[in-house]
């Protein structure tokens, strides 16, 4: 092959690599929520190495004549070393890789690297046990290395990326098609590197070169894909974050209109005692009960109103936790009027909590699972006990979620209500407080067959 077009083919071939690192490095994952962040820094390493390995090569091809011939054996073996520490830096990528993805590949995969690297260390201590230094055990461990770490490596990588990427398509995330084509481009290279000799025909340096590109703009892609989500997403949480103030200065103004209330309620229902003792005619006492019981349910919504819009802090206390729910129910009586509510709990059921906290835990529960409901189905909400904790189960019929959604349902910002019509912060906020309770949720859905939310709380706090 020409000089001119062998230091093109190998000066390219450095720079791809060289890229390779550089898209990695040059990527702010400080705050990434990108599992695979914390391993990328292998890949970028083997990147720069594998760069440095190849361009050194070059020079090695194009003035090898030049070096004296005392250097040469030093020579050699530092090649040996700088292809032997690229390689790694790639098995090391694929073993972090392994452990962020699905438990059952990862024992599998890590295995297969021990594989390898006993392969590769047992063939080179038997070549030096039986034959002396010589140029040919040089070819032979250069061998070992580009078959045991080097397509080793760079396979299990590949098939790691291929997992992860597969994953994150799975939560529709648009980049995982580009983790996927970097995998298979790390599976090529590792063939054409690993396996394949550079003697065999002079394209052989050129399809490695095609390989790496193929890695490094799916790479790419993957990244700037994930960035503009990023962006997306905080621009999401900036937007929520307002919406946020805007729902605090509700609570404000709730809170202002439910003290408000109380005085002419108060006013009303002493006018009614002293109406009541001078009207002795009972159709009068009939309509003046009447207008008592509107009064006290109006008194009732306000008091509730109150509790649930207030910020103060509160002691956890003993709680009877019917009084709980049905004080969220009345709270959510305009909204439930059309959905049959059936509570099933015992009176006497208590618990050590706050009390504000889990009204607002059944608010968000209820309300939920009205929004998932056609008028007229029914939503059961059942509280059994043992001698240490509660199960609570609140059940629907309504339209419940697929798979992807529920994987995503307790994500915060997470919704599957039309843009204006949910916050995405119901369920996360209920988890928060389960959790606060020293408590668990889980949740259970179909399409088309409802959700099944289930609590179990701690009697006594933790």
């Amino acid at each position: 092959m020409p000089s001119f077009v062998l230091f093109n083919i190998y000066l390219f071939y450095g720079l791809v690599f060289f890229a390779i690192g550089c898209v990695v490095v040059f990527r702010n994952f400080k705050y990434s929520q990108l599992p695979i962040a914390s391993t990328l820094w292998a890949l970028a390493l083997f990147g720069f190495l594998h760069s440095f390995h190849e361009w050194s090569e070059l020079y090695m091809l194009m003035f090898a004549e030049s070096i004296d011939g005392q250097y040469r054996g030093v020579i050699a073996w530092l090649r040996l070393i700088k292809l032997f520490l690229s390689y790694i830096a790639l098995m090391i990528f694929a073993w972090q890789l392994f452990d962020i993805i699905h438990l059952r590949f990862k024992q599998f995969g890590r295995s297969l690297i021990g594989i390898a690297l006993l392969g590769y260390f047992g063939s080179v201590l038997l070549k030096w046990h039986f034959e002396p230094m010589s140029e040919v055990v040089y070819f032979d461990v250069a061998h070992a290395i580009r078959l045991w770490i080097g397509f080793g490596g760079a396979s299990l990588a590949g098939i790691g990326l291929i997992i992860y990427g597969h994953m994150l398509k799975q939560q529709t995330k648009a980049y995982g098609s580009y983790f996927i084509g970097s995998g298979l481009g790390l599976l090529v290279y590792g063939v054409l590197s690993g396996v394949v000799h550079t003697d065999w025909h002079h394209s052989v340096p050129v399809m490695r070169t095609l390989a790496a590109t193929v890695i490094l703009v799916c790479l790419y892609q993957a990244l700037r894909v994930f960035d503009i989500e990023k962006e997306r997403a905080t621009e999401a949480k900036l937007k929520r974050a307002l919406e946020a103030e805007k729902y605090n200065a509700i609570g404000q103004l709730a809170m202002g209109v439910a003290h408000e209330v109380n005085n002419p309620l108060a006013s009303a229902t002493l006018a009614l005692d002293l109406l009541s003792r001078q009207s002795p005619n009972e159709s009068q006492q009939e309509y003046i009960q009447r207008v008592r019981l509107g009064i006290n349910r109006a008194a009732s919504i306000s008091k509730e109103l109150l509790n649930y819009a207030r910020p103060a802090k509160e002691e956890a206390a003993k709680l009877y936790l019917r009084q709980v729910i049905e004080a969220a129910i009345v709270l959510l009586a305009h909204k439930a009027k059309a959905y049959p509510i059936t509570l099933i709990c015992s009176p006497n059921v208590t618990l050590v909590g706050q009390k504000i906290k889990l009204e607002e835990l059944f608010i968000n529960l209820l309300a939920n699972a009205i929004d998932a409901s056609q008028p007229g189905q029914e939503i059961r909400l059942i509280v059994t006990e043992s001698e240490s904790e509660l199960q609570i189960q609140v059940i629907d019929t309504g339209t419940g979620m697929d798979e992807v959604s529920l994987a995503r349902a307790m994500e915060p910002f997470f919704s599957t209500k039309v843009v204006g019509e949910g916050t995405g912060l119901g369920l996360a906020i209920c988890d928060k407080i389960v959790k606060l309770h020293s408590g668990h949720m889980s949740i259970e859905s179909m399409p088309g067959h409802g959700t099944q939310v289930l609590i179990r709380l701690p009697k006594e706090a933790n």
